[in-house]
């Protein structure tokens, strides 16, 4: 299959690319309100991923976004007709940041809350989208388990400090849920670049407690930091 879904609950899709479509292996995720839907990244493009959102909507209306503006995650834009724009001025202006990056949006897809926070650092543009109803907390390529690539310290370190803010001032999290995996079950280690099988694969899901600790171990200065479920690699 070119994609693998798995149903988080009734109302929430996650979305894998297939590894033997593009090494990348992207998740996408498409949360359903009762009037909208918001579907987060498009993944490479490699293969159509259109129908098969479409099958899942049940005629709500679309809105598209990204975890930040890099290939693998706006690859299949588009297939779709509207789509948030890849710039940090176009994110904060679709989704109401007044003040980025220290201000935080809503999308109300109906019934449904969606706050969106500025996480600039890997690619400048980044974001976390928090759902009030799952308390799931989607990081895109900020956190997940495998390499996080830094390309501005400075912000990235600013962005998961704000981000673990956020989660300690009253917004519980049960799961963080990133855009790739790139580790195995292994504590630290990473599987090589590019490649297109992952056996004995990390899961998924981390606990909120992985956000603290990514916050507590990011020092002053760029440094290649590995623990046991990611990896920080400076660019």
């Amino acid at each position: 299959m070119d994609h693998q879904i798995e149903r988080y609950d009734d109302h929430t899709v996650i979305i894998r690319q297939g590894l033997h479509t593009n090494f990348e292996a992207p998740f996408l995720y498409l949360l359903l309100g009762s009037e909208r839907a918001l579907l987060l990244d498009t993944g490479t493009g490699h293969v159509p991923l259109r129908p098969l959102v479409e099958s899942l909507l049940d005629g709500r209306e679309l809105v598209v976004a990204h975890t930040h503006a890099h290939g693998d995650h706006v690859g299949g834009d588009g297939e779709f007709a509207a789509v948030v724009g890849h710039s940090a001025a176009e994110v904060a202006a679709s989704f109401g940041i007044a003040d980025w990056p220290h201000g935080i949006g809503q999308l109300d897809l109906g019934d449904r809350i969606l706050d969106v926070i500025p996480i600039p650092g890997h690619q400048g543009a980044d974001i976390a989208v928090y759902d009030r109803s799952t308390r799931l907390l989607l990081t895109g390529d900020s956190l997940y388990p495998g390499r996080l690539y830094v390309k501005d310290w400075d912000a990235f370190r600013a962005s998961v400090s704000r981000l673990a803010a956020f989660v300690a001032d009253g917004n519980p999290v049960e799961w963080v849920l990133g855009a790739h995996i790139e580790l195995t079950t292994r504590p630290g280690e990473d599987y090589e670049m590019g490649a297109t099988e992952h056996p004995d694969e990390h899961e998924l899901r981390l606990a909120p407690a992985v956000l603290t600790e990514l916050a507590s171990v990011l020092g002053p200065e760029p440094a290649r930091i590995v623990r046991d479920h990611f990896i920080v690699q400076p660019l």
